[in-house]
């Protein structure tokens, strides 16, 4: 048994739904990132585990356990807030030990157990400090230690880092990940943000509209997805996805480029979605002619906006190409890296 299972769980406010069919597995001290669009449904997920929300039907089973009807103080369970939610008339030292006062815990332990936080989050000289003196990050640790000190086997943490420019966001990645390894928790994540996920995953659980769409290694979803929805939302630039037609007179798909056709050597006797990496593209001498529209410098590299035919693709590659380049590039790829979808179901075909 998984230490939470999440089992055919729905959540609704009158008829509108929130969450639908929901299966989840999380191991013991795995790192599980819920991913999906603004209202897919991920907050209000995290917020049925911790028990501020109650399922409409299905359960909820932690250790064992079912806590559909257990109330949320009673779960061993830690959250941090998008907001962080602090005190702002207690010390950084108060607010990280207010549970601990709570719960009645004796003075020199929770000095102990603050000392040893603080110093794992970087806080140990700002102990002292109001959270109005404080920037963004600081904050963050702050409501870090405060969920950590209280030694719960369960973090969840719901879109902590969104407040946060991009270099702080990159630095507490990298701290989240290391102390949930270090503290040996499970932490259930929620986030928007790609980068995030696929840079702190064990597992990623993408979200549409209150239900699963794929779950999985980051790997996985990024090199196998299954489904258009999955290949758009993982990848930046996002997968291309270009529109084949099928010739019955050669019983193969083609790309419609003006009046040629670019055959792709996949037989389907239907409409397909052929699906390519922006960096599995080439430049090669032969190949499809597609025209330049914009050019995204990004240092070491370049994303070039381009028109296969009427399609509009991305394609990666070295910056160093844009010296070498005019109005048009000619492209291939490996026919290995192909993805393919049904064109009515959006599901991968191979």
């Amino acid at each position: 048994m998984s230490f939470i299972e999440l089992n055919d769980v729905a959540k609704y406010w009158g008829d509108v739904k929130a969450v639908e069919k929901f299966n989840l597995e999380i191991e013991e001290g795995d790192f599980v990132v819920l991913l999906g669009p603004s209202g897919c449904g991920k907050s209000t997920t995290l917020r049925l585990i911790a028990g501020l929300e109650s399922v409409s039907s299905g359960e909820i089973i932690i250790d064992g356990q079912n806590v559909n009807n257990l109330d949320p103080s009673l779960r061993n369970i830690s959250m941090v807030f998008q907001s962080y939610a602090l005190f702002p008339h207690l010390s950084v030292q108060e607010n990280i030990i207010f549970g601990l006062k709570v719960r009645k815990v004796n003075k020199e332990d929770r000095e102990t157990k603050l000392a040893s936080v603080a110093e794992k989050v970087g806080l140990s000289k700002l102990l002292g400090r109001k959270p109005s003196e404080l920037s963004g990050g600081q904050r963050q640790r702050v409501a870090l230690a405060r969920a950590i000190i209280n030694e719960n086997p369960i973090c969840l943490m719901d879109e902590p880092l969104s407040n946060l420019d991009a270099k702080l966001r990159h630095q507490m990645r990298a701290e989240i990940r290391s102390l949930q390894k270090d503290l040996k928790i499970t932490l259930v994540y929620v986030t928007h943000d790609q980068t995030e996920a696929m840079s702190m995953a064990d597992k990623v659980v993408l979200m549409n509209e209150g239900e699963i769409v794929q779950q999985g290694k980051p790997k996985i979803l990024y090199e196998e997805p299954e489904n258009t929805f999955a290949a758009k939302f993982i990848g930046n630039p996002p997968m291309n996805l270009i529109n084949l037609e099928f010739d019955n007179d050669n019983d193969e798909n083609f790309i419609p480029i003006d009046d040629e056709k670019f055959f792709v050597n996949k037989k389907y006797v239907k409409k397909t979605i052929l699906g390519i990496r922006p960096e599995d593209f080439e430049i090669s001498k032969k190949g499809i002619k597609c025209k330049i529209s914009d050019i995204d410098y990004q240092g070491a590299d370049v994303v070039l906006s381009l028109k296969m035919g009427k399609q509009a693709i991305y394609a990666r590659f070295e910056s160093k190409i844009i010296d070498e380049i005019s109005d048009h590039v000619f492209l291939t790829w490996d026919k290995k890296k192909s993805h393919y979808f049904d064109f009515e179901s959006g599901i991968r075909d191979n």
